[in-house]
């Protein structure tokens, strides 16, 4: 990518299956993934701009251009896109642009103001002023209390705990919009699309997931029982059934 680039990890094979990482996080957040699904899918997952090992410069808008850009490099001619928060939004921007290039679009704990009226609160200039005066480990913290970074299991937590660690919020530096999507555009995603949310995500994401579930010409809703905002790590198990029966390629699991 210009200025930088964007380390991707594969595992499996197999019908290929993008995945987007949130916010704060980086690849690693896909581990259960990769156990779960690598034997029947090639799994590309890249740490996104201003993440993990990227040093590609921050900039959600053009997030999208690097889901192309990865697919083409891999000769990837159609591929699955999964995407948690954040990374569900680039993921959406991108299927957009893509079209019948996506097999299936799968996104977990979407933030989707133009569906339902936004009521959770994230106080980006508090946590954006301790980045700006250096204070790392007070960022850390404070996005750690937040209800979207808390987990369900000792192995959630500590996979999550370990990825905020190495969070620098070099993206809160250099904020960029994120991309616009509005009604419409959700409305003529013509790939089969599944809108998640943990059984224990807030109120609003778990109400974004069925408005998109129930506009999407070929959607579907779910909810990951005993999970919250980071469901693919609190019930991996139940996670990775609900996507194996969507993605091209997968046998249906056992009901």
């Amino acid at each position: 990518m210009a200025g930088g680039r964007l380390p991707i990890t594969c595992a499996g094979e197999g019908p290929p299956v993008i995945l987007l990482h949130g916010w704060t996080l980086d690849h690693r957040m896909w581990a259960p993934q990769v156990e779960g699904l690598a034997d029947r899918h090639l799994l590309v997952m890249p740490d996104r701009r201003g993440h993990g090992r990227a040093t590609a410069p921050p900039d959600l808008a053009r997030e999208a251009e690097d889901v192309i850009a990865i697919a083409d490099a891999l000769g990837l001619e159609r591929f699955a896109l999964v995407g948690l928060s954040q990374g569900a939004l680039v993921a959406l921007d991108a299927a957009r642009r893509l079209g019948e290039r996506v097999t299936a679009l799968i996104v977990a704990g979407a933030p989707l103001p133009a569906l339902v009226p936004r009521d959770e609160v994230i106080d980006l200039e508090a946590l954006r002023a301790l980045a700006a005066c250096g204070d790392v480990a007070g960022l850390r913290a404070a996005w750690g209390r937040h209800p979207l970074m808390q987990t369900r299991s000792p192995e959630a937590a500590a996979l999550a705990a370990e990825m905020l660690g190495h969070y620098d919020g070099r993206d809160l530096l250099a904020p960029s919009e994120a991309p616009g999507l509005p009604r419409e555009a959700l409305a003529g995603l013509a790939m089969p699309v599944l809108a998640l949310a943990g059984e224990h995500d807030t109120p609003w994401r778990r109400e974004c997931a069925r408005a998109l579930g129930a506009l999407a010409p070929r959607g579907a809703h779910a909810e990951v029982p005993g999970a919250g905002h980071l469901a693919n790590l609190d019930n991996p198990q139940a996670f990775n059934r609900i996507i194996r029966d969507v993605l091209p390629g997968s046998a249906p699991s056992p009901r």
